[in-house]
């Protein structure tokens, strides 16, 4: 039978791949976090605030919900359905000259 040498690996060489391996892992690590606190500093989150608003004559809760509404609020439906909780109101009929307490985002 043929003798079959077999080549030792190098313990330094085992160490540089692993000490670069590591590295890599590092790095990518950082990159992520890096990324994240990026994104974030771009999206500033805002305040909710309140506004007393005073009912035109012929205006509509929802034209005036329409025009405070904005994307921070789940949808229109539930925004009228806040209005409505913040005024201790029943139902949408609002009169004019009145004023109404109105949520919104700055």
């Amino acid at each position: 039978m043929k003798n079959i040498k077999r080549d030792k690996i190098n313990p330094i060489t085992v160490i540089i791949i692993l000490q670069i391996l590591f590295f890599i892992v590092c790095l990518t690590a950082i990159t992520n976090q890096i990324s994240r606190y990026t994104q974030s500093q771009g999206k500033e989150k805002k305040a909710e605030r309140f506004a007393s608003v005073k009912v035109c004559s012929g205006e509509t809760l929802w034209e005036i919900s329409k025009r405070y509404y904005t994307d921070e609020y789940e949808n229109i439906h539930s925004y009228v359905k806040k209005i409505m909780q913040l005024n201790n109101m029943t139902d949408e009929e609002i009169n004019s000259g009145a004023y109404v307490i109105i949520p919104y985002y700055d």
